[in-house]
């Protein structure tokens, strides 16, 4: 099914057409939502809530071209992770100097980096690092629309951010294979 013909489906409430929606986005929205969350169940719960929120809203979508649909089913998702951690009172944005690294510089040079454990270190990160570094690396939010939506400045976004980049680097620098040949 074409993106139009879903969502006309999904405005008539068609199951096919709900069926093909979740069918066509539950995989990347499921991944984006463990990026957030790190924990299945969890990630699980906050897509149930995402799509019934997406089928019950599905009339506030404003159609702008294709990859419109997908852009909303995304930003819905973030939000319901966002909202979920909140509820949980899980995203602390850390303030301890002793987390950040003394040295922000990978070895060089870096031939590959391996996603599976750039993916684990993402997962380890302190929540509040990761929820940021998601938001502003992955997603591609700015520190004002990061600040709107976490109700923090835009100073501590811009914070978490380095303290996650620093943090992602000193753990990668830690399990990598020394590659300057000595």
């Amino acid at each position: 099914m074409e993106e139009l013909q879903i969502i006309s489906g999904c405005l008539k409430k068609d199951p096919v057409a709900q069926r093909s929606l979740f069918d066509k986005y539950y995989l990347r929205t499921y991944r984006i939502a463990m990026r957030y969350l790190g924990n299945h169940h969890d990630t699980e719960d906050v897509l149930s809530m995402a799509y019934t929120r997406i089928f019950r809203r599905i009339q506030q979508l404003e159609y702008r071209g294709e990859g419109s649909l997908l852009k909303w089913v995304t930003t819905i998702v973030i939000h319901e992770a966002l909202r979920f951690l909140e509820n949980k009172k899980q995203v602390i944005f850390q303030e301890d100097e002793s987390l950040l690294m003394k040295s922000a510089a990978l070895p060089a040079p870096i031939d590959v980096l391996d996603l599976e454990e750039v993916a684990r270190v993402l997962d380890d990160m302190p929540k509040g690092y990761r929820t940021v570094f998601n938001l502003f690396a992955i997603e591609g939010y700015s520190h004002k629309e990061i600040a709107d939506m976490l109700q923090i400045s835009e100073n501590t976004s811009k914070s978490q951010l380095s303290k996650a980049r620093n943090y992602m680097i000193q753990k990668l620098k830690n399990t990598m294979p020394c590659h300057n040949g000595k």
